[in-house]
């Protein structure tokens, strides 16, 4: 038996031998980087992406209230000049279906007119607007907006309403309003 040894030679670097457990060691830590960056990739993207809709969900209701608050403009100020006809026309064919124009000609007659008289401004502050489908065809249906809002009145009095809207071809009608009124509006009255 022979002895060998080894001895380095003098222009050899000075390294330890690299052993074949720390190359996979490099590997891993570049795989799980590149598996991190790509699930980062992917959040980034998805936030953008769910950002995208939000806002774009925001700036719809935001659109379709502008459209919506002419519609509650406009029967407040037929119903205080007591114009029921030019009222009625606001609402849906669905609505009209149900109510009848003698319903709108009540509300402007004796103590209930009170609820229109000296109506300066309607301001929409929460709407909803969703989808609606439903077999119950006397229940609003399609694009459908729950609108509530403030109405003042002359002398800064200030009253409350809710109303109602679907969209028919393309238009905003009225299905239902309901407006309230505090009472200080009837000890001025």
């Amino acid at each position: 038996m022979s002895d060998q040894s080894f001895t380095p030679s003098p222009d050899a670097p000075n390294t330890p031998p690299v052993s074949e457990n720390q190359l996979p060691v490099r590997k891993s830590r570049r795989t799980i980087v590149l598996v991190l960056g790509g699930i980062g990739a992917t959040l980034c993207l998805c936030v953008a992406i769910a950002a995208l809709f939000i806002g774009q969900s925001i700036l719809g209701v935001s659109r379709e209230q502008a459209v919506i608050t002419p519609v509650i403009q406009e029967f407040m100020t037929a119903m205080e000049q007591r114009d029921t006809a030019s009222a009625y026309r606001l609402f849906s064919s669905r609505a009209q279906r149900q109510t009848p124009i003698s319903d709108l000609e009540t509300l402007v007659d004796g103590e209930n007119y009170i609820l229109f008289e000296g109506y300066e401004t309607a301001a929409i502050s929460n709407t909803s607007i969703t989808n609606s489908a439903n077999t119950n065809p006397d229940i609003p249906q399609g694009t459908v907006a729950t609108v509530n809002g403030i109405i003042t009145y002359i002398d800064d009095i200030q009253g409350n309403f809710r109303a109602v809207l679907e969209k028919e071809s393309d238009q905003w009608r009225l299905f239902s309003i309901n407006v309230t009124v505090p009472p200080s509006k009837f000890t001025n009255e």
